[in-house]
């Protein structure tokens, strides 16, 4: 049985070598796309915002990579074949979605990235989000740990320094 995650962008994006992390990074992003090809079902929202913004955040003008291939495997299987799962949002006036934790550690969380909070909340398994490539993550973590939704990073430990650096030490 596929269990159920949630993919964030930027994942996609690291692993196609589109940020300023390192090759070493990249990689692990690439290696967890394919491992979440092989072993997971992607939960996505059904007005299809995750889709959207993969699309519109990957290249099409040069040689397509693990992230632009992964999204391409999405589009293609339009959901079938056990590869997705989709669940319904409703929006919310100040937390953006319905679905969405009301906590106070999450109060300035980027609105850009609520989607997929919103998505893993809205799931009965409250499935992993999978992020990469966005520090301030890294400091939402417990907040949204408190509330039921597990963050994992392919990259931790670099995330982590990339958070120290900008924020100061960790919380």
């Amino acid at each position: 049985m596929r269990t159920p995650i949630v993919v964030d962008t930027n994942v996609l994006l690291v692993a196609d070598g589109r940020s300023d992390y390192s090759r070493q990074c990249a990689s692990s992003c690439a290696r967890r796309l394919q491992e979440i090809q092989s072993r997971h079902v992607v939960v996505l929202d059904s007005g299809r915002e995750i889709l959207r913004e993969y699309g519109q955040k990957l290249p099409r003008t040069q040689q397509p990579g693990v992230g632009y291939n992964f999204w391409k495997w999405l589009i293609n299987t339009k959901g079938g074949d056990g590869h997705c799962v989709w669940v319904e949002l409703s929006k919310h006036a100040t937390r953006g979605y319905v679905e969405f934790p009301d906590h106070p550690d999450l109060l300035d969380f980027d609105p850009s990235d609520r989607k997929f909070v919103a998505v893993a909340a809205a799931h009965p398994e409250r499935p992993e989000i999978v992020q990469a490539g966005d520090s301030r993550w890294w400091g939402w973590r417990v907040a949204l740990e408190s509330c039921g939704i597990k963050v994992a990073f392919p990259c931790e430990a670099e995330l982590r320094r990339k958070w120290e650096d900008k924020f100061g030490p960790d919380v």
